[in-house]
């Protein structure tokens, strides 16, 4: 119990640092729900984040709720983990070098019979981050865009296996958060009075995601995987507030003067329909092929019923993993995974045409603790989205993701006092 308590004020010490990190400094983040948040785990990230088919008895993986069921009896699995970014963003004429740091999951996965297991966690959705300064040489005054905030999701999941090598699965999920956009403009007349307009629209909602997953045993050691996750257009509620107004400068302080518009308003996110379809393949307990391949209607998606031009969206992903021998009692190296992936994507933004991609590299690490159920994994990902090419933004980053995990035992009952 105390080690429990532990890792307990850990976790939340962690979670309590890393929420307070801005997680994205990317213009690209103003359109839509901002920057998607759908292979952070640093884990998956070191297989290119390909996961639909992914399932073991010391992971928990929240992107197929079928395999829950792949936890042992009598034990519950509890991880979490961040990471940090490094982005080089540059045009025709300049570049930036920017830093980032977010917390990447808190999930909990345990059985609830022989056939049946459930996950709770929370995941973070989206963020918003970016700063924008347009010169009007024509007006002699400069146009600041301002972005932040983010969205998170909790989840509670379940997964059933109705056959013999078949799971079930649901997610039902619950998005919050809020998302602030701002823009200044600044006059080089101080007798001109600059004007300012502010809007923050708020999220809550739920929306359900289904998984399946096939395990077919082709001999003692080798296992062939099929994983399907799919879920429908979903309308999150949303209220949006608006406010327009002129302001002067006091010293560094800006104090308003009139409002124009300042007004509140209902309505509805649409989270347009995503699938997804992996495999997997473990041959002899040491090596382990994954892929997947996702695709999600953005042309879908609405909010307040603009649309943001916004494009279908495609990944390729894949990687595996190598395990010289998972239960060695002498060499420490040999007990150790060895991660290598890939993935390239279509992402949803387009401009005059130019459907952004996005691809990288990654490679990783799965690092056991010695005499512990404790395992540390560490993954490092080489990725480029966008182009320079029509006054675009190509940004090339690295990111870094650590997790940790435990693997305990409760309900077993106790011979000795």
């Amino acid at each position: 119990m105390n080690r429990l308590l532990s890792i307990a004020v850990v976790i939340f010490g962690f979670v309590s640092q890393l929420e307070a990190q801005i997680a994205t400094s990317s213009p690209y983040s103003h359109f839509g729900l901002g920057e998607l948040h759908q292979n952070i785990f640093p884990k998956f990230n070191a297989f290119g984040g390909a996961s639909t088919a992914f399932s073991n008895s010391n992971s928990v993986n929240p992107t197929n709720p079928a395999t829950y069921t792949a936890c042992g009896p009598n034990t519950f699995l509890l991880s979490t983990g961040g990471w940090h970014q490094t982005t080089k963003m540059q045009n025709t004429k300049t570049e930036q070098i920017v830093n980032n740091n977010a917390f990447s999951h808190l999930v909990l996965g345990f059985p609830l019979g022989r056939k049946s297991a459930a996950s709770v966690g929370i995941i973070p959705f989206s963020s918003t981050g970016y700063e924008i300064n347009v010169r009007d040489e024509g007006d002699l005054s400069d146009i600041n865009y301002y972005g932040d905030g983010g969205i998170s999701k909790i989840y509670f999941g379940g997964a059933y296996k109705p056959l013999k090598g078949l799971s079930v699965g649901v997610n039902a999920s619950y998005l919050f958060g809020g998302l602030n956009r701002r823009k200044q403009l600044v006059y080089d007349d101080e007798s001109f009075m600059h004007s300012r307009s502010n809007s923050t629209v708020n999220l809550k909602g739920y929306y359900y995601e289904l998984g399946l997953l096939y395990k077919e045993a082709i001999n003692e050691n080798d296992e062939f995987a099929i994983g399907f996750t799919a879920n429908n257009n979903s309308s999150i509620s949303a209220k949006k507030s608006e406010i327009v107004e002129s302001f002067e400068f006091s010293g560094f302080y800006e104090s308003p003067k009139d409002t124009f518009v300042n007004i509140t308003q209902w309505g509805n996110v649409t989270l347009p329909k995503y699938i997804s379809a992996g495999i997997s393949y473990n041959k002899n307990k040491r090596w382990l092929i994954v892929a997947d391949y996702s695709m999600q209607d953005w042309e879908d998606y609405s909010m307040f019923d603009e649309t943001d031009n916004l494009a279908n969206s495609m990944e390729i992903s894949g990687g595996m993993q190598y395990t010289p021998e998972y239960n060695s009692a002498t060499k420490y190296y040999k007990r150790m995974d060895y991660r290598f992936g890939a993935s390239y994507g279509n992402t949803p933004l387009q401009f005059d045409n130019i459907q952004l991609t996005e691809k990288s590299i990654s490679f990783g690490f799965g690092i056991p603790v010695r005499r512990s159920r404790t395992k540390y994994d560490l993954s490092c990902t080489f990725g480029q989205r966008g182009t320079t090419s029509g006054n675009l933004i190509k940004e090339e980053f690295i990111r870094v993701g650590l997790s940790v995990s435990y693997d305990g035992i409760w309900f077993v009952k106790r011979k000795y006092d």
